[in-house]
């Protein structure tokens, strides 16, 4: 299983985080592997390729699974190693051995980047084709080095979620999720008052508080500014950065809305915010809400297997007790309504695939993991979304699952996690915040966004 962040490293710091708008589409409810076929795999090629990806256990599996008809249609042997979160180390020292992979998944844009411009890397342009509008603006964009594409991005990552327990919502009376910020709050009041703590959060480590802050400076600020922020052409300094401070301390300036209040935050770690609200059969929930990426349903379904995925609050069916009718659902992190323009960004990871070494073999992959047919198999699997357009949504296994997918693929605009852009100060930044969630108050903040701004200069150069 990959690390719950799904984090990769820099290379090299200063990357520059690319964010194009998306050209949104609907996606197609019928197979398309026919298509997948003729275009990727058209003939019986033979031989192998060599392919790493952090991939092991469940995950490493159904990545097998996925590429099985590509084995069955061109006789090539697919050899797969695992590497975990030692991805880019192995990566890295295989290259610098001159003994790569021919393709290489890798957590981030930035290992990409370096490898391209290192010329480590083949250009996938003309190799692709027309398969390259499978994927929106943002997509190729964040795969592309100096205007040239050199990755294709097979398996994605939403972060623009939030996970609520329906039973502890139908407590408080609450039969529909917040749209706007303001709802947000206002539903928290409401849990508050019913009994029920509305929030768990993980400040343990740093990196959820990251993510929910970026969450909050997306919404608030959007996608360019978010992007400059990413590669420090405005300073931490910003009025942008003060509003997303001041927005988020509404939520963790409220010690009775977080479970243990302010210390239970600050100490509470991943996974254990999760289970707090889908606790393992023999407990009750704790809270109602716990905000991270779409990777908790993994921990969600492995504490209980009788936990059910609904698209909508109701709690008709849905039990506090995980060993009974527990569920799950999520909705779109929300956006303050005055900034309603950014309620569809979306921030992110994913894992994307490079050419190493240019044989027919590996041409033939990567033309493959371009198209629908191997993300359509692990989508049906489960655990697995695709910012592939041309993957059908009925692909997926229920409409949690669906519904997180169609939120990649129909983003307005998408954004990769700014702390895993920042290079040798991103522990620090990830301390910040915890200094942020312990001390909200307006002086803290403006202390805090002097120490960041002097942190992020001293480690990029500018």
């Amino acid at each position: 299983m990959n690390h719950p962040k799904h984090l990769g490293r820099l290379s090299a710091a200063g990357v520059v985080l690319m964010v194009g708008m998306v050209a949104c589409g609907s996606t197609s409810s019928t197979s398309s592997k026919s298509t997948a076929t003729a275009t990727a795999a058209s003939s019986h090629i033979g031989g192998s390729v060599t392919v790493w990806a952090e991939w092991t256990s469940t995950e490493e599996q159904d990545f097998l699974a996925a590429v099985t008809p590509f084995e069955n249609e061109t006789g090539i042997t697919v050899n797969y190693s695992g590497k975990g979160s030692n991805m880019d180390t192995a990566l890295n020292a295989a290259v610098a051995g001159g003994a790569p992979p021919d393709v290489a998944l890798v957590p981030d844009p930035g290992e990409l980047n370096t490898l391209a411009g290192e010329g480590k890397i083949q250009p996938l342009a003309s190799i692709l084709g027309s398969l390259t509008s499978n994927y929106s603006s943002a997509w190729n964009t964040l795969a592309s080095h100096a205007g040239a594409l050199y990755g294709v991005w097979f398996k994605g990552a939403n972060k623009n979620t939030i996970w609520y327990n329906p039973a502890e919502f139908a407590t408080a009376g609450l039969t529909s999720t917040p749209t706007t910020w303001e709802q947000l709050m206002t539903d928290a009041g409401q849990l508050q008052a019913a009994g029920v703590t509305p929030f768990s959060l993980c400040s343990d480590i740093g990196w959820p508080i990251a993510d929910l802050w970026q969450n909050v400076y997306l919404k608030t600020a959007g996608a360019s500014s978010y992007d400059q922020l990413a590669a420090h052409t405005i300073p931490w300094t910003d009025p942008s950065v003060t509003t997303a401070f001041t927005t988020l301390a509404q939520m963790v300036g409220q010690p009775s809305y977080l479970i243990g209040g302010t210390a239970g935050a600050l100490s509470q770690t991943y996974p254990e915010c999760v289970d707090k609200v889908f606790p393992k059969a023999g407990t009750t929930p704790q809270a109602a809400m716990v905000i991270e990426g779409d990777f908790v349903v993994s921990e969600i379904t492995a504490n209980s297997s009788t936990y059910t995925p609904v698209s909508s609050p109701s709690g008709a069916t849905c039990t506090a007790d995980p060993s009974k009718t527990p569920c799950y659902g999520f909705f779109d992190f929300p956006a303050p309504a005055a900034d309603s323009a950014n309620s569809s960004a979306v921030q992110g990871a994913g894992d994307v695939a490079m050419l190493l070494n240019k044989t027919p073999q590996a041409e033939a992959l990567i033309k493959y993991l371009a198209g629908p047919e191997g993300a359509e198999i692990w989508a049906h699997a489960g655990g697995f979304a695709s910012p592939n357009s041309k993957v059908p949504f009925s692909s997926y296994p229920d409409p949690v699952s669906e519904a997180d997918a169609k939120a990649l693929v129909n983003a307005s605009a998408f954004v990769f996690s700014l702390d895993d852009l920042q290079g040798s100060w991103e522990n620090d930044l990830w301390s910040d915040m915890k200094n942020f969630v312990g001390n909200p108050s307006a002086s803290n903040i403006t202390a805090i966004e002097a120490t960041m701004q002097s942190q992020a200069t001293a480690a990029l150069g500018h």
